[in-house]
């Protein structure tokens, strides 16, 4: 079957990274991809040129996208094939499909709808206005699924979850640990907290560095050598470099800037400090775990609760309590009992329910059916 991935970006955010191994695990086997950026192309260029995956970008202008869009609309109109997949979605990608021939299209949303009576609205109409012109909608995590289906009960009956996969489950080795942190330029015997994501204001960076200041005081007395790792990078650089200055620790926080290959960053960690006040499922907390390492983490709305249950497999507060996670990173540096049950069962949770082989058989699954009616 041939299908166009018409994606928000081609970053290397969550919601990418998993467009990205659906592509590469059915590309020249299932599927002929196709992909149109809605903006101009980003950093995950190179893994879609790869897989040999036809790759077209476009600009983006104007609130919504809004001048760029009929130069949006007459390249999606020159896709022919079988299936128009809608990733992310923005308005302007919804809009640019809307009367194309391809009959049979699936809207793949990734991020929450967010709480407040004018976003209830605007999610409403979207609803009403779009709705028709999918076969099938994808929720990525429960919690995201469980506010559509209150938002539009009346279509939940197109309504799929598929929840994201990692492709790692299994503990990082004092070997790989090693190699990684020679790879980072990080002294091997250092105690690594870190975090990955784009720099901007809803992903709490600033949290991150509040909690990490409050360890570095408990622990000054200590021999243990703490690092703060940070991957990613967004317009509030500069704004989170002047506060781990003002914070005394900027001589501790490593920034790596965004990574096409996170594999080092997550061998290197020893824990996981996640913090954010929206997001649907949180793919760093995932793949963390799946790497072994222990996750402490405050997200105020979102779906983390689906993979990282407070006090099992992890530490989740629904506040950004400085103090709370504070002492929580304490616990897992200091309790070696509680760092290995939360990284056992977070590993036995990731290869019972997060595999790839699932997430592609589901995606496949939808696709086929669609096909057929």
């Amino acid at each position: 079957m041939k299908i166009l991935n018409l994606i928000q970006c081609l970053n290397l955010g969550g919601m990418e990274q998993a467009s990205y191994i659906l592509m590469k695990e059915t590309q020249g086997k299932v599927i002929d991809w196709q992909v149109q950026s809605v903006t101009p192309v980003g950093m995950g260029k190179d893994i879609l040129s790869s897989l040999n995956i036809p790759i077209y970008d476009n600009p983006y202008k104007g609130k919504f996208g809004y001048k760029s869009h009929l130069s949006l609309k007459k390249k999606v109109n020159n896709f022919s094939g079988d299936i128009i997949l809608v990733t992310g979605p923005t308005l302007t990608s919804c809009m640019s499909v809307k009367s194309h021939p391809c009959t049979k299209k699936v809207l793949s949303i990734h991020f929450c709808h967010k709480k407040g009576f004018l976003n209830l609205l605007k999610w409403k109409a979207f609803y009403q206005n779009f709705h028709n012109d999918y076969q099938a909608i994808i929720y990525h995590s429960p919690y995201i699924l469980e506010e559509a289906i209150k938002i539009a009960p009346q279509i939940q009956h197109k309504f799929h979850l598929i929840e994201n996969c990692i492709q790692r489950c299994s503990a990082t080795t004092v070997s790989e640990k090693n190699i990684s942190r020679q790879h980072l330029g990080i002294p091997a015997d250092s105690f690594i907290i870190g975090n990955a994501g784009w720099l901007i204001e809803r992903k709490r960076f600033d949290i991150f560095l509040e909690v990490c200041a409050q360890l570095s005081k408990h622990l000054s007395n200590d021999r243990k050598q703490l690092i703060f790792l940070i991957a990613g990078d967004g317009p509030l650089r500069g704004e989170l470099e002047v506060l781990a200055s003002s914070l005394n620790i900027s001589e501790q926080v490593k920034w790596i800037g965004w990574q096409k290959d996170l594999s080092h960053f997550y061998q290197s960690l020893d824990l996981l400090l996640f913090n954010s006040d929206s997001d649907a499922f949180g793919r760093t907390v995932l793949e963390a775990m799946g790497y072994g390492v222990p996750v402490v983490a405050s997200v105020v709305e979102g779906g983390t609760d689906a993979v990282l249950f407070h006090k099992n497999n992890g530490y989740l507060i629904q506040e950004h309590n400085i103090q709370q996670m504070t002492e929580y990173c304490l616990n897992l540096i200091y309790d070696n009992k509680t760092y290995e049950q939360f990284q056992i069962r977070s590993l036995d949770l990731i290869e019972n329910r997060f595999t790839t082989e699932k997430f592609i058989q589901k995606y496949l699954d939808i696709f086929i059916q669609i096909l057929k009616d």
